[in-house]
């Protein structure tokens, strides 16, 4: 295979299979997964309950994640008429939609894209819930409290590092020609566990600047960026970088 690709467990699986289908030979490795924090998502029908209910005091509701979009449509039918449900990507937008909710998505899947929208440009006294996991990027929440906006986080997740990962097949590093990271915090668990010499020899595909700076500051020279981490983005960056390397090798 040509291709490692580092993403959380829940979903290597899926994306290694979609990219296999592509023709882009990938193995994929869980070095993190998210638990669910229990008495947190117990807390969220008392909070829901809590929440204005007149449709003149609009409120958004942003998740940040599949894992966040599951845990909402688990309480739609308590959710007030007037919720304004947003996501970052489609995936997470996905989940909304099927199971009947209106969702607002931005053309570029990250939170900067979500910023962009010219919904959440003028959003002073709005009452904001962003459903997460703990800890992550604070630009959303930040950058919506800074343009006067009343932001709550709904936590109901939690990162940790997986002890013994496994792979979606078995492999060994001189198979590998790619790494794929999906996140900031995916990088970082790589290079706790694999040997960094190697790591920093390999060409990296990351799904946004961001990404990008993290594998820099680690010692990585050689980073394509894909638009952002949907398996449809990954394979065209994919497939490009694979194409830019037999077209390298013809010259």
């Amino acid at each position: 295979m040509s291709f490692l690709l580092l993403r959380p467990q829940g979903k290597c699986a899926k994306s290694a299979l979609a990219l296999n289908n592509a023709d882009v030979s990938t193995v994929a490795c869980g070095l993190i997964d998210t638990q669910l924090d229990h008495n947190a998502i117990e807390q969220l029908p008392a909070k829901i309950a809590g929440l204005p209910k007149h449709v003149s005091h609009d409120i958004y509701v942003i998740v940040t994640s599949t894992v966040a979009a599951e845990q909402c449509i688990k309480l739609k039918d308590t959710w007030p008429v007037n919720i304004a449900f947003f996501a970052v990507g489609n995936s997470s937008a996905n989940i909304l939609q099927q199971a009947g909710l209106e969702v607002v998505t931005p053309q570029e899947a990250r939170t900067e894209g979500l910023l962009a929208l010219p919904q959440l440009q003028h959003v002073v006294n709005k009452h904001i819930i962003v459903m997460k996991g703990f800890g992550g990027r604070e630009l959303l929440v930040d950058t919506l409290s800074s343009r006067g906006a009343l932001v709550d986080e709904w936590e109901v997740y939690k990162r940790v590092k997986i002890t013994h990962p496994e792979s979606t097949q078995d492999w060994q590093e001189n198979q590998i020609r790619c790494i794929i990271a999906t996140s900031g915090e995916v990088i970082q668990a790589a290079f706790e566990h694999f040997e960094q010499a190697w790591l920093q020899t390999k060409d990296w595909i990351v799904v946004s600047t961001r990404t990008a700076e993290i594998a820099k500051k680690m010692g990585v020279s050689h980073i394509h960026i894909s638009r952002d981490a949907s398996d449809k983005a990954i394979i065209q960056c994919a497939q490009l970088y694979l194409t830019r390397a037999r077209h390298s090798t013809e010259l």
